[in-house]
């Protein structure tokens, strides 16, 4: 294996400080087009219907206007790696070999079974891809071992360059193959390798994006140099004859479409480097600001951005638009359907971001974009008494809480900009029950102990609190169902 420090295929360094000191017209490679930003999730790519619809959604947008892809690691992958370096860290070689064995032969597995679902009677290209995938695999995991050794009795793997390098695995993995079948599927396409283009700092497990420096790499990476040519053309709409199908539309043969792991980077010494939890939004956005896209669309496996988490509120309600701030506090108070970071490169150059579920193609999703004066700071739906309300709490399946400095059993509702008959409900439900309530610039936060998540309060009695009972009995069961009916009726 090559030292980690000798990684760097495109060296950022010498075109950066070439731009900087010298009289190149950088104009001649800003992007001047309109084109889109896509990124698909783990759930999105975690079986072959799910490429087969992932693969539907990206003719969709191909056929309006150019696009990036960004692309997760296969859905349970990271999860997968991380039990690798936590195998490697002691020393059991024998486990970390049959997990990435596990993780190889699925995203196998899933590359083929698409292909042969996308492709159903033409497939004599399937025997060069399996042959294609198998050396790129062994590749990998020929790789993946020598860090296994690197890790041994290493007192920090998480937050180590051999840690980030074990969990970019699934990006490349995923990345490279989905690429490959793409290609095969008839969609002009090119592989880059995020590490060339996403430059960070050296914070491994959470590094922090240079967003100049990336800019720079984006623009001048050599694989990408005929896609610019072709997006800065002037595009001729595509029509579709009356009898055709959608699906039968033709494609632009002569604009390749970028495939881009998400998450991962290098630092400008050539370490590898991961954005932390849901980083590949953060890469999304970050390749959306450098190349002056028109639209980010983040497919996920949920209806764009609700009232609370639908895991543990099935019923939570749908929001269609979102400012900027809205959805950054939501992301700050714990909701997991965006980076908290997501949005900060997109936030000056006004970039939409359209949240949409893979697998219902005709739900709209929540678009996310700069404040209007009719929709900032209020509900969407007359009768809520809040946009959202978002919860952190102590994970009885890890032992590990969803925020790091809350290390007891509370937990916490944050409410986004709760209306003036939202906020009495807390501070009666604060007084009621001997609850702290702590009020920020992103939101009304509810501190409540021991929150039970299944019962629910009864239509007939919806006011917290009540004269006839005594002070120690509680006025309803705190559950999240319960709040979340009376905000959100």
């Amino acid at each position: 294996m090559p030292n980690l420090r000798d990684l760097t295929l495109l060296n950022v360094e010498v075109i950066y400080s070439f731009l900087q000191n010298s009289d190149a017209n950088v104009s001649q490679t800003q992007p001047n087009s309109k084109h889109t930003l896509v990124k698909f999730g783990g759930s999105s790519l975690a079986s072959p219907n799910a490429w087969k619809l992932v693969f539907g959604h990206i003719r969709e947008s191909y056929q309006k206007q150019p696009l990036i892809v960004v692309v997760s690691a296969l859905g349970k992958t990271t999860r997968a790696l991380v039990g690798c370096i936590q195998e490697a860290t002691l020393g059991k070689r024998e486990e970390v070999e049959q997990k990435l064995n596990e993780i190889w032969a699925t995203h196998k597995r899933i590359a083929l079974a698409s292909l042969d679902l996308i492709l159903a009677k033409n497939l004599e290209q399937r025997p060069r891809l399996e042959k294609q995938i198998d050396d790129f695999l062994a590749s990998l995991h020929q790789e993946a071992m020598l860090l296994c050794d690197k890790l041994h009795h290493h007192p920090s793997p998480m937050s180590s360059s051999y840690g980030d390098a074990m969990l970019s695995f699934g990006e490349r993995a995923t990345s490279q193959i989905f690429q490959w079948v793409l290609d095969v599927a008839g969609y002009p396409s090119v592989w880059i390798d995020a590490r060339d283009i996403i430059i960070t700092d050296e914070t491994f497990g959470a590094a922090k994006p240079d967003q100049v420096r990336t800019q720079h790499a984006l623009r001048q990476h050599p694989s990408l140099s005929t896609f610019w040519s072709a997006v800065q053309k002037p595009q001729e709409p595509l029509q579709k004859p009356p009898q055709e199908r959608p699906d039968e539309q033709p494609l632009r043969k002569e604009i390749p479409i970028p495939v881009i792991g998400g998450f991962m980077g290098r630092s400008l010494s050539g370490f590898p480097t991961t954005l932390g939890f849901e980083g590949s939004d953060l890469t999304t956005t970050l390749l959306a600001e450098a190349s002056v896209a028109e639209r980010v669309t983040i497919f996920t496996d949920v209806d764009g951005i609700m009232t609370t988490d639908p895991r543990v509120v099935p019923h939570a309600k749908h929001i269609p638009t979102l400012s900027y701030d809205e959805a950054e506090d939501l992301a700050m108070g714990g909701a997991r359907v965006l980076h908290p970071q997501t949005l900060k490169p997109v936030i000056e150059s006004k970039i939409p971001v359209h949240v949409r579920n893979t697998f219902r193609p005709d739900h709209p999703g929540t678009i996310i974009g700069p404040q209007h004066a009719k929709t900032t700071h209020a509900p969407f739906v007359e009768g809520w008494k809040a946009v959202a309300m978002t919860l952190k709490q102590k994970r009885d399946d890890t032992n590990e809480t969803d925020d790091t400095n809350n290390t007891d059993d509370t937990a916490v509702l944050t409410f986004i900009h709760a209306t003036d008959e939202g906020q009495a409900l807390l501070r009666q439900w604060s007084e009621a029950y001997d609850l702290k309530l702590h009020v920020d610039a992103h939101g009304w936060h509810l501190y409540l102990a021991s929150l039970a998540v299944t019962k629910s309060v009864t239509k007939s009695d919806p006011t917290p609190a009540s004269e006839e009972r005594q002070p120690s009995e509680p006025p309803f069961a705190l559950s999240l169902p319960a709040i979340h009916d009376i905000f959100f009726p």
